[in-house]
């Protein structure tokens, strides 16, 4: 049996449950870089055998959220009153069945939304979102929710919920399915992935280990490419600063610390007066001058391939060559310029395909690569793709003015321009990466040199004069200075310290020829050079410490390589995977797509696992490299992701409740029947269904289904509103939207005409604009009302049935007609209709308004008495005529 995340967590290191722990807690599973950068730190201490980690948290199951021991259902029975989140209005209360639907109607910026984020923070979401305050205001203070839930049969348990703390772990029975939840199931790499929360977790995961490796790699070249170069030219073998530099390699496993070498840079006053007595009393020893001639070539032969390597490197090909790279950037940003001035000029935003604008074009198709699997040169632009920054279905417009940008950024132009900055930029990299030593180091390296005497001195002036000029040289071109300083030919001075390097190599050999070898006398010649290596490793020790480091960093950097491999992550998944995505899944998903109406795409199931990710998908047969999201529709991608979330939760032995926002965005209305069916079957399992809705047709549909399937799927319908006076999220219970309910109507309009009561001035804007707003939904309502009254519901706009038996109670006279026909005629005036200035009425006063209501309020009363008399009547119509007997 697999291990469970927490069992497999408690194994590892304390930076990888650390980061699980993130992982677990971020919005979408998806780390930030404040987060990321935590984890790389965390690697590096682990790799460095740091034993604490200072802010690395374990794994626990608070941070996962799912279940210990309790398996009674949980029922959340309420949410609300609510302080400082989003804009909801507070002392409101949204009461929610425990058993059956409840069904949330709210129209778009009505604060539904708001109910679904504090849902998904409080029980289980794949897409899990932060809680904020009021973005328009300045004042903020303390968030809260007070919510009711209740486990099992105990008694319910009232909480006031600080969202910066975690929720109560049963809450997490419960489900939440919504457009963010869709877009993990359904995603962009040509997969429609099913992810297991731990699952999920531990593909995160893999990822952060895989951007973190790719970090590493790139430290790991940048190291490697440092060490590569020599720094140990002039000691001599065999001395105690040789051995020490044999340990400062890449390859070693003996890296010397840093007080090792300060050590050995270190010579006490003893040791100093012995140098200087050493050097008196062997200052004509053939083999100390040797040794000393050899040091030198040692360093002539260095600084040969250094200098000739800079004059290739700053040669004046390569300054002719970058200065036309730089005139060619210049000229096709102009060309480039040009053609954006043309082709943008009537786009919003001013600047439009200048430099700036190009470097975001250019990130934005880096995240498109990198987040959405988007291939080439282009970006998303087809009608319906998700934008890059709102990350909302593009529309007409937009699709085409990033098909416009697409164009721009592959034209000839943008192609030069491009090239040539890349040339350009090449060059400069290059140049960056040239080492040209300092005045100071050939000064001290090439001082033996000097007090040869001759013509030595003079050349090792030469050889600091050219280091400098050639600094000056490197300088210029990086900054692509205007007055160049001019190319030295170095031919003569390399000619003489070349020829220098052959004469002292032959020097060395007739001294060593004439040396006499007593073995006290070989002692003294060793600890001379024992000492004076160690006197040229004091002045060099700041570049020995440079080393070490770089060593040291580098072996890190690789134990972070081995540390953050996903192996063990790609094989915990396939494990879980096993467990948790079985056979019976298999058919669950399979029964799913056959109740949505999806078996008319060829779906196929796939099980792969690679570089720490769990590709279990619902991939589309007989495609290749075209992703899922240019083939479904949105509608389908909806109802497959919905289908995906239905089979997960479906083995709930104890029928554990579900949330779910808007699943019918962008459905057909023959599959927003199909899913109004299945969840009002999973009601009638006995699970707490409560769906949100702003979809009249849906919120029809599931009142219609629910009545259908009886006392099993009993309902509750709440309707969500924003008004002047409160705010978002006013919850009203047992109502229907005001667009399908005539009573809740003619209320509202007579509770807004006595609101009206205190008003004196009718001759304003304001007070027009009330008139028209008032006039517009009461003409609005007589329309409902013939719909609902008149023809008793026969026909119905938001329900596709129609119900002929309604008819019994159907009909319509002269006077009905009349009575409808004039006061439609009167509301429509003061309506939506603009007005003459040839019949300039008088504003209506409030007073006006509630006669004016009133028509439409005694038509209801004495259509109601009518037509119980047409159902009475009409009623014999239905039954046959009985026969006489006689």
């Amino acid at each position: 049996m697999a291990k469970n995340l927490l069992e497999w967590s408690d194994g590892q290191d304390l930076w990888t449950r650390d980061s699980l722990r993130r992982v677990a807690l971020a919005s979408d599973h998806a780390t930030s870089d404040e987060d990321l950068a935590a984890i790389r730190k965390n690697v590096i201490a682990a790799a460095r055998a740091i034993k604490v980690l200072p802010g690395a948290t374990v794994l626990e199951q608070s941070h996962l959220g799912t279940l210990a021991n309790e398996i009674r259902r949980t029922a959340l029975l309420q949410l609300g009153p609510v302080q400082n989140i989003d804009r909801l209005a507070p002392n409101q209360q949204l009461r929610l069945a425990p058993a059956g639907i409840t069904l949330v109607y709210g129209e778009n910026g009505s604060g539904k939304s708001g109910y679904t984020r504090i849902a998904k923070r409080l029980c289980r979401s794949l897409a899990r979102e932060d809680l904020r305050s009021d973005v328009f205001s300045a004042t903020g203070g303390a968030r809260r929710v007070t919510l009711r839930y209740r486990v099992g049969e105990d008694d319910p348990v009232a909480l006031d919920w600080d969202p910066e703390t975690a929720a109560p772990v049963v809450l997490q029975q419960i489900s939440v399915f919504d457009s963010g939840n869709a877009r993990l199931y359904v995603d962009n790499r040509n997969r429609i992935a099913y992810l297991p929360k731990e699952i999920a977790i531990l593909e995160h995961h893999g990822e952060v280990c895989q951007r973190l490796s790719q970090g590493f790699a790139t430290d790991e070249n940048n190291y490697l490419s440092r060490l590569a170069v020599p720094f140990s030219a002039g000691y001599t073998p065999g001395t105690s600063v040789t051995m020490m530099l044999a340990r400062l390699n890449s390859s070693t496993t003996d890296l010397p610390t840093e007080d090792e070498l300060k050590a050995l840079a270190e010579t006490a006053d003893v040791e100093q007066d012995e140098l200087k007595m050493l050097e008196r009393e062997l200052a004509t020893d053939p083999v100390a001058m040797a040794t000393l001639r050899r040091r030198i070539v040692e360093r002539l032969k260095r600084i040969d391939e250094v200098l000739s390597s800079l004059q290739a490197d700053l040669s004046t090909q390569l300054e002719i060559k970058l200065n036309a790279a730089r005139t060619a950037c210049i000229e096709a940003e102009a060309a480039v310029w040009l053609s954006a001035v043309g082709r943008f000029a009537h786009e919003p935003l001013k600047n439009t395909g200048t430099d700036a604008w190009r470097i975001l074009f250019e990130a934005a198709r880096s995240f498109a690569i990198s987040s959405i699997g988007h291939d080439g040169d282009h970006l998303p632009s087809v009608e319906g793709d998700l934008c890059l920054l709102c990350q909302e279905p593009l529309s007409e417009a937009g699709a085409s003015r990033i098909s416009r940008f697409n164009d721009f950024v592959s034209s000839e132009a943008s192609r030069r321009a491009e090239q040539a900055k890349k040339q350009v930029d090449e060059l400069i990299d290059g140049l960056k990466k040239l080492s040209v030593p300092s005045e100071e180091v050939i000064s001290e390296s090439f001082g033996a040199y000097a007090e040869l005497g001759g013509e030595c001195a003079r050349v090792a002036e030469g050889l600091v004069d050219a280091v400098r000029e050639l600094g000056k040289r490197r300088t210029a071109m990086l900054s692509g200075a205007s007055e160049m300083p001019a190319l030295k030919d170095l031919s003569e001075l390399l000619s003489i310290i070349r020829s220098d390097q052959q004469r002292l190599d032959a020097d060395a050999d007739q001294l060593e020829q004439s040396a006499i070898h007593a073995s006290r006398l070989d002692e003294k010649r060793a600890r001379l050079a024992d000492l004076r290596d160690r006197a040229t490793f004091a002045a060099d020790l700041p570049a020995m410490l440079q080393r070490r480091g770089d060593v040291s960093a580098l072996h890190c950097i690789q134990q972070c390589q081995q540390l953050v491999n996903t192996r063990a992550v790609s094989n915990q998944i396939t494990a879980l995977r096993k467990e948790l995505v079985t056979a019976e899944f298999h058919k669950r998903i399979d029964s799913e797509i056959e109740a949505l109406d999806l078996r008319h795409i060829p779906f196929q199931l796939l099980e792969t696992s690679a570089g720490g990710q769990n590709l279990f998908s619902i991939g589309l047969k007989g495609v290749k490299n075209v992703k899922n999201n240019q083939i479904l529709s949105e509608g389908e991608q909806r109802a497959l992701a919905l289908a995906c979330f239905l089979a997960e939760i479906a083995d709930d032995r104890e029928k554990y409740g579900m949330i779910i926002d808007d699943p019918v965005s962008s459905l057909d209305h023959i599959r927003i029947r199909r899913v109004a069916k299945r969840l009002v079957a999973e009601a009638a399992k006995g699970r707490q269904v409560v769906i949100f809705t702003h979809n009249i047709v849906f919120f029809n549909e599931i009142v219609s289904e629910a009545a259908r399937v009886g006392e099993r799927a009993p309902i509750v319908k709440t309707v969500i509103r924003k008004t002047d006076a409160a705010g978002f999220g006013v919850i009203e219970e047992d109502k229907e939207p005001w667009v399908a309910d005539l009573g809740g109507r003619i209320e509202d309009l007579r509770q807004r005409a006595k609101s009206h009561a205190s008003v004196t001035e009718f001759d304003t804007d304001s007070y027009r604009r009330l008139v028209k707003d008032f006039y517009s939904d009461l003409r609005e309502t007589w329309e409902r009302g013939v719909e609902e009254l008149v023809l008793n519901k026969t026909i119905v706009r938001f329900v596709p049935d129609v119900m002929t038996q309604r008819l019994r109670e159907v009909g319509v006279d002269d006077e009905d007609y009349r009575t409808i026909y004039h006061a439609m005629k009167h509301v429509s005036e003061r309506s939506g209709h603009d007005m003459s200035y040839g019949r300039d009425l008088p504003q209506p006063k409030p007073s006006d308004m509630i006669d004016d209501l009133k028509v439409l309020e005694d038509f209801r009363s004495a259509y109601k008495a009518k037509q119980k008399a047409l159902s009475a009547s009409r009623s014999k119509l239905e039954n046959p005529v009985k026969a006489l007997l006689e």
